[in-house]
């Protein structure tokens, strides 16, 4: 292995991936017309994130390319970041909303909190068992995130009615709502 190569791994992307599935010839058609689907995907995405870079937050929500039996979408994720200095988003200080609906678990939502690396986790689920799971595996998701970097605070479960009973802060709404935007949009 050469010493550059651990590198070029790094750099490589999902969609790179998929374009080289594209590329490929021999590559089944249904593979290709999966991979298809996904760098479209991928690439609506990527357009709809290109939002003002000279403003100091950025507020946007990514729609992962899978999809339920009936044709749902099934994952989500709500961004709000600040903006670094060339208007790259700062992954030390963002909140993620993951929304998920999975077949067997029901909705599942995941909010993380990160300010200067430190981390805030919470999991919101309907059922006891996911809750169970997490703080079980507390010591593992703490090691995991040390290990990008990050510095775990807090983990904790909740089921999501007493996180909505809760009111406040704490309570999780139906649906994620950025604030209202106030100005005028306008592309030439």
């Amino acid at each position: 292995m050469a010493a550059d190569e651990p590198a070029a791994a790094i750099r490589e992307t999902l969609k790179s991936v998929l374009m080289q599935v594209l590329d490929s010839g021999d590559m089944p058609p249904q593979l290709q017309e999966t991979a298809k689907q996904m760098v479209n995907q991928l690439t609506g995405q990527q357009l709809l994130m290109n939002t003002d870079r000279t403003a100091p937050f950025a507020q946007f929500t990514m729609f992962l390319p899978f999809t339920g039996p009936d044709g749902d979408q099934t994952a989500s994720v709500h961004i709000q970041s600040r903006r670094g200095k060339r208007g790259e988003l700062d992954a030390a200080n963002c909140r993620l909303w993951f929304d998920l609906q999975m077949k067997h678990l029901g909705q599942v939502m995941v909010d993380v909190q990160v300010a200067d690396k430190k981390v805030i986790l919470k999991v919101h689920s309907d059922q006891e068992a996911v809750g169970a799971f997490i703080e079980s595996r507390q010591d593992e998701i703490k090691s995991a995130i040390e290990s990008s970097g990050y510095r775990l605070l807090s983990l904790k479960a909740e089921a999501m009615e007493a996180a909505s009973k809760a009111g406040g802060s704490e309570a999780i709404p139906p649906l994620y709502v950025p604030q209202a935007y106030k100005g005028v949009d306008y592309r030439i």
